[in-house]
């Protein structure tokens, strides 16, 4: 009877490409010749790239997979991405302050990106109510992210104008500044999708100093002289990676630069069979002797019928150190009763 378990790692291997390309086209070169540009979400990772490029003795800058999604931009209440209907104000979005991922109204109508933590008046919609009463104006001043929970609990979700005549209404309960309406996007992603947790960005970073800098390379200072040597296999617990620099990781840039980049490939998950071996034999199954004999017979024998040359085979010890146990067998009208000895491998 075999009883099959698997199991995989997730430790990412990190190639440096010294050769310039485009956050773009990095992007593309690393997903065809590897997994993807390269994420680095904790001390552990960036680690692994300083080691890389301290190996090849790379102390220059390099993207990896950090961008800032500015095209996500898509109402609150249905989670529906913004149309071809938009009213967006002169130069908008512009992303000026590096972190402008929500959307507000002004007076006049038109929409202006700011980041979600700044305090405005707010506009409600209400699905149980029909005509303009739908849209419900609040002046206290909360976040983007508290008017939207208020809204939720109040009412059904932030408005979301999707045409010249409800964006007029919400313009018109307006009294003075700005609102929150229900548009928003997502801020800096990984390129393969893993969660964002934080970031750690180098000082005054990311300021889309150039206007249109949505992607992330890292700092050359950390490649430089003072980098430092550690065990890695020992940080389980984080570890001071900042190569004796006090700063971060990342700036923000323009993707059309052209920078060398990381890109990154996950090992093959490995796979773990257990298999358990019943004999019947008079020698003692637990000599040394015996059980490596029986063991390189097995693998024979398993390799025949298929199993990969890079396979191995262990035994597995019981909790007395032991690999073999004697296991009783039912009676049978022709079999009398006796003992047979099992073992896990």
């Amino acid at each position: 009877t075999a009883f099959p378990l698997t199991f995989s790692s997730v430790s990412r291997q990190y190639h440096l490409i010294t050769d310039k390309k485009s956050w773009t086209d990095a992007q593309t070169y690393c997903r065809n010749n590897y997994k993807d540009l390269a994420t680095a979400e904790n001390d552990l990772d960036f680690g692994r790239i300083q080691r890389e490029a301290q190996r090849l003795g790379f102390t220059s800058e390099a993207w990896v997979g950090l961008f800032n999604d500015i095209n996500s931009w898509r109402c609150s209440r249905d989670e529906v991405p913004l149309g071809s209907w938009t009213n967006w104000g002169a130069d908008q979005p512009n992303n000026a302050n590096a972190v402008d991922e929500c959307v507000t109204m002004k007076g006049d109508g038109g929409w202006y990106d700011l980041p979600c933590s700044t305090s405005y008046a707010f506009i409600c919609y209400d699905e149980k109510i029909s005509g303009s009463d739908k849209y419900v104006y609040y002046s206290s001043g909360k976040t983007w992210k508290e008017a939207q929970d208020y809204c939720r609990q109040k009412h059904t979700d932030l408005a979301c104008p999707s045409d010249d005549p409800q964006n007029s209404i919400l313009k018109n309960k307006i009294y003075n500044g700005l609102i929150w309406i229900g548009f928003y996007r997502d801020g800096w992603k990984w390129s393969d999708n893993t969660s964002v947790s934080s970031i750690k960005w180098s000082s005054n970073q990311p300021d889309n100093s150039g206007g249109n800098d949505n992607c992330a390379y890292v700092v050359k200072s950390v490649f430089g002289s003072s980098y430092r040597s550690f065990d890695w296999n020992l940080c389980f617990f984080g570890c001071d990676t900042s190569g004796g620099s006090t700063d971060g990781w990342f700036d923000d840039e323009d993707c059309s630069d052209q920078r060398a980049f990381f890109c990154q490939s996950l090992p093959a998950p490995k796979k773990r069979q257990v298999m358990k071996v019943v004999l019947q034999s008079d020698q003692d199954m637990n000599d040394p002797t015996v059980k490596a004999a029986l063991l390189v017979k097995i693998q024979q024998k398993l390799k025949e019928q298929g199993m990969m040359e890079n396979a191995t085979l262990r035994w597995k010890e019981q909790p007395d150190g032991s690999v073999f146990y004697k296991q009783k067998e039912e009676k049978s009208e022709n079999v009398e009763n006796n003992t047979a000895t099992a073992c896990e491998l």
